[in-house]
């Protein structure tokens, strides 16, 4: 059997450092960050999940004030597991 420290990596392509753009970085990590996650916390389900809540809240009650209640929580749940949790997961990888 092989010692895996024996297997030589194919290099890389010639100027592939050089195409790499920020965002392919930032995406790269959080694509690491949402490996480590069950199927049931990945960022389709959590927009999924807030936008039943936000539909069924405005097709069960009709009440604005009540849907604009559950968007705010919703839109502050969005920006906690979409934006800030995945920035502070980034920052600690470099």
């Amino acid at each position: 059997m092989p010692n895996p420290e024996d297997i030589i990596s194919p290099s890389p392509t010639p100027g592939a450092a050089e195409n790499s753009t920020d965002t392919e970085f930032s995406q790269t990590s959080q694509a690491s960050l949402w490996d480590e996650k069950p199927w049931w916390c990945q960022p389709w389900t959590i927009v999924l999940t807030g936008l039943i809540a936000i539909a069924g809240s405005w097709w069960l009650l009709h009440l604005m004030w009540i849907t604009g209640l559950v968007f705010a929580a919703i839109a502050a749940w969005w920006l906690l597991f979409l934006v800030l949790v995945p920035r502070a997961y980034r920052e600690n990888q470099l």
